[in-house]
């Protein structure tokens, strides 16, 4: 498993989305061991409404969040828009996303991941939600 998820492109990722409808009926996408994409596959996602959690870690279960190479591809150009188009559809059922810890620990307060956290953070107060 952990193997052929580490030879995944974004371009599996996305076909596998098209070919599931996952706009439409995925719940829960976990991209463990995917360590190749850099999220331009998840395109299929935009504007979902069923979706409830996202776990981008890249890593498994047990594993250690820090990856061996400290600076996966997987990047925020890519993944932020889709995930803002996500938040800020009405009806949005997303409750839980898992990010890549060397986003979590990017330094700057006024990166554009801290600006989605805030946006993140306020549909989930605007539901009534608590973290």
């Amino acid at each position: 498993e952990k193997g052929l998820a580490e030879k995944l492109s974004d371009s599996d990722i996305e076909k596998v989305l098209q070919c599931i409808d996952a706009v439409n009926n995925l719940k829960r996408l976990k991209l463990a061991n995917c360590t190749k994409i850099t999220g331009v596959g998840l395109e299929p996602l935009r504007g979902s409404l069923v979706i409830e959690q996202i776990d981008l870690s890249l890593v498994g279960e047990h594993q250690s969040p820090v990856l061996d190479d400290l600076s996966p591809p997987i990047s925020c150009d890519h993944v932020l828009p889709i995930l803002d188009s996500i938040i800020a559809s009405e009806g949005c059922l997303l409750k839980y996303i898992q990010f890549p810890s060397v986003w979590r620990n990017e330094p700057s307060a006024e990166s554009d991941f801290h600006a989605f956290l805030g946006r993140y953070n306020q549909m989930r107060g605007d539901r009534g939600e608590t973290s």
